[in-house]
């Protein structure tokens, strides 16, 4: 921090994160919004011409941000919220500083009892937790014709914590929109969980995923179709362990690519069967209806009658 400019603010300074609690930033990690809130607690009407907030810019504990982009707006109708470049001609602090200017409209506002919040948008946080201290020129009177030689002086400090484990309970909810289908139907799984980590969706050979979809992704939605009852499986890893949730998709008229069927039941078929390729049967073929045969009907024995006689073709 710089040495203290001469004076003392005539307005007073809070600043809250958004997020909060602010934490130091992880690989991707989504930029950072600062409020700034401004108010007068005095009891005298303070005039404000404009206000200077340096962030410390680096990769250290007391750095705030490790970028200088960034905007801003204020809440207050005519004011003025902008960057600074080096070389403006406006008191700003030595060494590595993202700086934003506040001004305000004509040649100076009252600041009332309402205040003011300034609102810093689009911060890349740095990497090392730590405390920064931002610091706060103002150029503020309480007589409007006087105007002091020297901003007044101020520091906001902030934490920033240590990135915390993401705990196993922030992933959950993980289902599908529909819980039966028709073979060859399409099916959208969803969860909930940080976009920071990596899922996977493990399924068996019934799912195929839709078009470009992955089985891997930092979303949180999951595209494909299913031709038989399918479990599904969501795989991420956080804390170094790896973790599983699981949900199925039944289908009403699943496409298999073999079936046995084994045991006293045997297989009952209520409307029509349809054999594309042979049908073979091993033993007794018992047939209650009409057979009926567009070429020939071959056997290695005797189609008999209900008298014992042999039957003869036409």
């Amino acid at each position: 921090m710089n040495a203290p400019d001469i004076g003392k603010p005539l307005l007073d300074y809070a600043l809250i994160t958004e997020p909060f609690p602010l934490y130091a930033a992880t690989t991707d990690a989504p930029p950072t919004t600062l409020h700034i809130v401004v108010s007068n607690g005095g009891g005298s009407t303070v005039f404000c011409r404009e206000i200077v907030f340096s962030l410390p810019h680096g990769d250290l504990a007391q750095s705030l941000v490790d970028a200088t982009s960034g905007d801003g707006d204020a809440s207050a109708a005519g004011w003025t919220v902008t960057p600074l470049q080096k070389g403006v001609d406006l008191v700003v602090p030595e060494g590595d500083y993202a700086n934003f200017v506040a001004k305000a409209p004509g040649d100076g506002a009252q600041v009332d009892a309402s205040g003011i919040t300034i609102t810093l948008k689009n911060l890349h946080i740095s990497k090392m937790p730590g405390t920064a201290r931002v610091e706060v020129r103002e150029t503020a009177t309480l007589d409007a014709g006087h105007w002091p030689p020297s901003p007044g002086f101020v520091t906001l400090p902030v934490t920033k914590f240590p990135a915390p484990l993401i705990p196993v309970q922030a992933v959950c909810d993980f289902r599908a929109d529909k819980l039966e289908v028709s073979s060859g139907s399409p099916v959208r799984l969803t969860w909930n969980g940080p976009s920071t980590l990596e899922y996977t969706i493990l399924h068996g050979a019934g799912a195929t995923p839709a078009g470009s979809q992955k089985d891997t992704t930092t979303d949180h939605e999951w595209h494909g179709t299913v031709t038989r009852d399918t479990a599904f499986v969501l795989q991420y890893v956080t804390g170094g362990t790896t973790h599983y949730l699981s949900t199925a998709v039944m289908v009403d008229n699943p496409t298999v690519n073999g079936l046995k069927i084994v045991g006293d039941e045997g297989l009952h078929v209520t409307k029509d069967a349809h054999v594309d390729g042979d049908l073979n049967v091993g033993r007794n073929a018992g047939i209650t209806g009409t057979l009926a045969a567009t070429e020939d009907i071959t056997t290695h024995a005797h189609f008999i009658d209900p008298d014992g006689r042999p039957l003869r073709s036409n």
